[in-house]
């Protein structure tokens, strides 16, 4: 496997523009973490600007501002009513919103910051005698917003929630020590 390979790299032939803009959010967030540079701006669409000449005439000019394009990458998050701690079926309802938020946070930790892996695999006499794997996530997220909160079935909650891309540029600059 190629390990200088991107994210864009790997994209299929013609994929969709959200994951196109995911793949590039994701080789700048490696760039920046990699190499200390600063994320690329997010696409921008000119904006066309028409001058009018001296005897009034509209005429049109290269564009002198932009306008940015929003993007954003998501969250989500799962909790089960039955489950949850309390007394009463509405105290079990916060629980597994606030449950599912949390569980929509940790899935941006992961894609913000990445997810480290441990495994392990214990041999002895040519068969496997133990096989462990964990999975640890640490990281900030500041100013992820609630996108949407929907009902699962009779017994479940799905929470969205989601960051911007600059938003997330300055999450992986604060947790570098750039700021």
């Amino acid at each position: 496997m190629d390990t200088n390979m991107t994210a864009q790299d790997a994209l299929p032939e013609d994929p969709s523009a959200y994951s196109a803009e995911i793949a590039q959010l994701r080789d700048d967030l490696q760039t920046l973490e990699t190499a200390g540079t600063t994320i690329a701006e997010p696409t921008r669409v000119a904006a066309p600007v028409v001058v009018h000449t001296a005897d009034g005439q509209p005429t049109a000019t290269a564009p002198d501002t932009t306008v940015a394009m929003p993007f954003m990458i998501e969250g989500l998050g799962f909790a089960q009513i039955a489950n949850q701690p309390g007394a009463t079926t509405n105290q079990k309802r916060l629980m597994a919103l606030r449950a599912a938020r949390l569980d929509a946070l940790r899935d941006l930790t992961e894609q913000v910051h990445g997810i480290h892996i441990n495994a392990s695999t214990t041999v002895g006499q040519a068969r496997v005698i133990s096989d462990t794997l964990s999975a640890s996530v640490d990281g900030t997220i500041r100013g992820a917003r609630t996108v949407s909160i929907n009902p699962k079935g009779s017994d479940g909650y799905e929470v969205k929630l989601a960051l911007d891309a600059d938003t997330v540029a300055y999450i992986v600059r604060a947790a570098q020590g750039a700021l």
